[in-house]
């Protein structure tokens, strides 16, 4: 394909207004906990939300609240759906595009997921209005985006046995957990999963902020031997510790890239600026949505600095705008999209179809529902 179309803003000649606005809560069983150094997650725990305009035309987000990275619960998270942006946005004029967005963005500080679950449905509804598939309606040109898939912190034995059945079924990246505070048995986990595991085979190591500087820079310093498999080491200090972010990126021989400590396109243009970090892990859930994301992604190419994109333990309607959104930029160089594979979504309608690792997204307009 050879197709670039950015809508970013653009004209929409019809008056559209938002006549109806649903939320649905979900849970999804997981094949099996989801543990990292901060928290566990059993399920995929979500709210769907439902935009209707004034031509019957429907647009679908979803939200997925980590309280202990966004500081949301779904609880919370409904609340702020339907009791705070609903009343803001219903029966607003669909056309005005930038003011309906300043409106969602200015109706609650924070508030990232909610944000986001109204964001996909309104973007869906936009690429639909213009006839092509949200990558496209973002400026891309390639229906596939390739993802990694994240092993779980657990026994030694077993996440070695994961990282190869993963393997086996044709991931060619795996992202490690950890977190520990013995770093010499940190290094023989990811050592052991080396060692199982092809050459061929990227590695990306996940300490989700549990160390500081000196204990960051320590471990690395036991993975010189994998420095050719290993990608990243991701967000290995708190997240409000930037000198200690830029301290580890600054002596690091292994690239650093931040994830809780970006939100904003503020937040990574602190980083940037600074060179705190070598890659940024953009999540439309920290973001709230689609437009900072974009925001951040552009700073980023300012920058010379390539993003992942990267989720929670989200549904399909969040992860098919990721992976759109992936898709859409050269710049997005790394995927981390796996909780569609973490759980029996047979049930569910994919706008996508999956092969080994990899989104192939529906040639349909907006996420690919219709």
């Amino acid at each position: 394909m050879n197709i670039k179309i950015i809508h970013t803003g653009g004209c929409l000649t019809l008056k559209l207004t938002i006549s109806e606005i649903s939320s649905e809560t979900t849970h999804t069983p997981l094949k099996h906990p989801f543990v990292t150094a901060k928290h566990t997650v059993n399920d995929i725990a979500a709210i769907g939300v439902t935009i209707r305009l004034s031509n019957g035309l429907e647009g679908h987000g979803a939200a997925t609240a980590n309280e202990v990275v966004t500081g949301d619960t779904l609880e919370s998270a409904l609340i702020v759906i339907n009791d705070v942006l609903k009343p803001q946005l219903l029966n607003q004029d669909f056309t005005a595009w930038e003011a309906l967005l300043a409106k969602l963005h200015g109706a609650i500080k924070n508030n990232g997921p909610a944000k986001a679950a109204y964001e996909i449905a309104l973007y869906d509804l936009r690429a639909q209005l213009f006839k092509v598939p949200l990558y496209q309606y973002l400026g891309g040109d390639d229906d596939q985006i390739a993802t990694d898939f994240t092993i779980g912190i657990g026994e030694p034995e077993a996440m070695v046995k994961e990282a190869v059945e993963k393997e086996k079924a044709g991931f060619k990246a795996l992202k490690i957990k950890v977190g520990g505070t013995n770093i010499a048995q940190e290094t023989e986990r990811i050592q052991q999963i080396a060692k199982a595991t092809k050459r061929t085979t990227r590695l990306r190591i996940d300490a989700n902020q549990a160390w500081n500087a000196k204990r960051s820079l320590a471990l690395i310093g036991q993975l010189n031997n994998l420095a050719d498999r290993i990608d990243f080491i991701e967000q290995p200090v708190d997240a409000h510790d930037i000198e200690g972010l830029k301290r580890v990126t600054d002596n690091s021989p292994l690239p650093i890239m931040a994830d809780e400590s970006v939100f904003s396109p503020k937040d990574a243009l602190n980083l940037l600026q600074q060179h705190a970090c070598d890659y940024i892990n953009i999540k439309l859930m920290k973001t709230g949505g689609l437009s900072q994301a974009e925001e951040i992604n552009h700073l980023c190419e300012l920058y010379g600095v390539n993003c992942m994109i990267g989720c929670m333990i989200e549904s399909v309607s969040g992860i098919a705008a990721a992976a759109s959104f992936a898709a859409a930029h050269r710049n997005v160089k790394f995927a981390d999209l796996d909780s569609v594979f973490m759980a029996d979504m047979s049930a569910a309608v994919q706008p996508y179809s999956l092969i080994r690792d990899t989104f192939i997204l529906k040639n349909h307009p907006g996420l690919g529902f219709v």
